[in-house]
């Protein structure tokens, strides 16, 4: 094994700056739904605003952050690296503003739309989008578990574990696409088969298609974390939501499932 995991200035700053950002404002978020919960499609995104819930990826998202540094992930910037900030929100908020944009574009094409609200319908949905303004919130504390569970826990534990611990420092790179690839495939797979309860055989060529961009899209979110750190993903994610969940649906005609709900 190696030797005992030591906490760096590095490692202290990237907990700091989680906790006292995302992970704040999460669990400012979940106060305000307990206090007053605004309308959702699924029963788990409300329980997603659980203590146990949103505590418990938090803790993991910290660990993982604190750790990503010592799998060669960039650490968030200093505060006072404007450059370095601006290079990370533009990259990070940009690519989830252009996969919001695409996946606008596609759902607005009959093909790929009709195809959408027959899944959702027949999966149970008639609306899937939080309504203004609490979808802004809501969207955020979504962004920031998910992102703690699709990239920080699924690649920098494992990682860590097996590169640092067992390997001493070897093969990070290999270790860390090899997780990225492997949990690319979980939000997928989630969407598919466990909310839209689809089985692999009756998958048409545009579910196919879906599935295939969503995972290429997550090892997007994963080169984002590799190369410029952990609020990249944080904010492609926040991006693309609010491209594509946010704001889009109120460009859609009144009761399709694309518009917000609840209706």
């Amino acid at each position: 094994m190696g030797a005992p995991v030591k906490v760096d200035p590095v490692m202290r700053r990237d907990a700091a700056y989680f906790l006292a950002g995302p992970a704040l404002l999460c669990l400012l978020i979940a106060a305000l739904f307990h206090l007053h919960p605004w309308p959702v499609a699924l029963q788990a995104q409300a329980e997603n605003f659980s203590w146990l819930i949103t505590g418990w990826w938090l803790a993991v998202g910290v660990i993982a952050i604190a750790l990503s540094s010592r799998i060669s992930c960039p650490p968030a910037p200093p505060l006072s690296d404007g450059p370095g900030w601006r290079r990370v929100v533009v990259w990070g908020l940009g690519i989830g503003l252009i996969q919001g944009l695409e996946g606008v574009a596609k759902t607005a094409t009959p093909m790929f739309g009709a195809r959408y609200e027959a899944l959702d319908r027949a999966a149970g949905f008639t609306w899937g989008n939080v309504g203004l303004p609490w979808s802004i919130p809501h969207y955020f504390h979504a962004s920031v578990l998910s992102e703690c569970f699709f990239r920080f826990g699924v690649i920098v534990i494992p990682v860590w574990l097996l590169s640092t611990l067992l390997l001493k420092g070897r093969f990070q790179g290999v270790l860390f696409w090899t997780f990225a690839a492997l949990g690319a495939l979980i939000e997928p797979f989630e969407q598919t088969v466990l909310i839209k309860h689809m089985t692999f055989a009756g998958m048409t060529a545009v579910d196919i298609e879906g599935s295939i961009e969503g995972i290429l899209w997550q090892l997007i979110y994963a080169w984002t974390f590799r190369r410029f750190g952990w609020p990249a993903p944080i904010l492609a994610r926040f991006g693309w939501y609010l491209v594509y969940r946010v704001f889009a649906g109120y460009f859609f005609r009144p009761g399709s499932t694309m518009y917000p709900g609840p209706h």
